[in-house]
């Protein structure tokens, strides 16, 4: 008897294992799957692939040819920056790249050429701790149309990313079209998953303080005397009263660097030169172009220019003037322009620039920053200023 029951035990738990393999298999339970953290494998032959695998990449973007629709990903909350305490006196630098006079979309192996220039100059300004914010034009057509997000990669590397408008530059230009033409600018470099913060040139006789606002940009960089055109006749200073373009009119302004050291609220394009604090675009004003010091300071600007020896000292000059300016407790900016479709800057050169910007970091006077986070600084202060802290 006592064989039977062991017969009828065992034939009892065979059965019971069956049954839990077949309910295993109907339910599709996995049989072994542990948490994977490997990053998905790129292919590299596709025309379509990011060519550099940034480390550990906070935000993805897929690039359709067909769909250049707005990422469903948001943009995360930008970096707190540290602002200097109340006795503290910071210069921030920055240097803002125009990314123009490309054939990007148009022609691949261009846009290639634009994109590897890119990450060269990144990797050198990367050696020395430097930032950079790039402003896309045609770039942002070309990274549609071929897949490979430089933008989205040099975010994720610590540089800014912003849109160049280059819109409403001549007295010709319907002032209708300009948020037309704004708000289809940060739409198509919105796609890429970028955060787009700031837009440049826009400098013109319309509104374009008022036409930046109501497309979502919170501040602008690189304005040029041009944007005086939209102030009525008679604020305009008289040098610059009758601007035929923005190519005419391209000074630095406001002209003076105490002018130009502190952002300052615009609320629109008529009063754009006094701060209102209801302002909704702030404005970071530029100075002048690196390969251009020579030139726009000697009085030439706009005629073509080369990166030499001389603009680098003159550069060290104009830096000094601003640390002079620059007041504790408040965000101070001295940052300079260079357009990588007119001036291929010698990179050797580059670097001599850079070195030579060296001590003024060590020595706590200057830190570098992505124009972003000089918005960003301008931000905190303020809500500083306001807190009583």
């Amino acid at each position: 008897m006592s064989y039977i029951k062991r017969v009828v035990c065992l034939m009892g738990i065979v059965v019971f294992f069956v049954f839990l393999t077949g309910c295993q298999s109907a339910f599709n339970f996995p049989q072994d799957a542990p948490h994977s953290t490997q990053t998905p494998h790129v292919d590299q032959s596709s025309p379509t692939s990011t060519q550099y695998a940034a480390p550990k990449p906070t935000k993805t973007a897929v690039i359709s040819q067909a769909d250049p629709s707005p990422s469903p990903d948001p943009s995360p909350p930008s970096t707190p920056i540290e602002i200097p305490a109340g006795d503290e006196t910071v210069l921030y630098l920055g240097i803002m790249v125009h990314l123009e006079h490309w054939d990007d979309a148009g022609d691949q192996a261009e846009f290639e050429e634009h994109v590897r220039l890119i990450r060269e100059y990144a990797d050198l300004f990367e050696t020395y701790g430097g930032k950079l914010t790039w402003e896309s034009k045609e770039l942002t057509e070309g990274i549609i149309k071929w897949g490979d997000n430089v933008l989205l990669e040099m975010e994720g590397r610590g540089h800014g990313v912003g849109v160049h408008a280059d819109v409403g530059g001549v007295p010709a230009y319907d002032c209708d079209h300009v948020v037309e033409a704004l708000r289809h600018k940060k739409e198509r470099l919105d796609s890429l998953g970028v955060e787009v913060r700031h837009v440049s040139g826009i400098a013109s006789h319309c509104d374009w303080v008022t036409a930046a606002i109501e497309t979502g940009y919170e501040f602008t960089t690189g304005q040029v005397a041009y944007s005086l055109m939209s102030l009525p006749e008679d604020q305009r200073p008289g040098k610059f009263r009758h601007c035929q373009s923005a190519l005419e009119c391209h000074d630095v302004f406001p002209t003076r660097i105490e002018d130009r050291i502190h952002p300052w609220r615009m609320k629109s394009g008529e009063d754009w030169l006094t701060h209102d604090p209801e302002g909704e675009l702030v404005m970071l004003a530029s100075s002048q172009g690196l390969a251009c010091m020579e030139e726009e300071i000697l009085g030439t600007p706009g005629k073509g220019c080369t990166f030499q020896g001389k603009d680098i000292d003159l550069f060290l000059k104009e830096l000094e003037k601003a640390l002079a300016v620059s007041e504790p407790g408040m965000i101070n900016i001295y940052y300079v322009w260079w357009s990588i479709g007119e001036q291929m800057l010698d990179k050797a050169l580059v670097e001599e620039w850079l070195q030579a910007v060296e001590p003024y970091l060590a020595s706590g006077q200057v830190e570098w920053k992505t124009l972003p986070e000089m918005y960003e600084a301008y931000l905190q202060w303020e809500r500083t200023r306001d807190s009583g802290n």
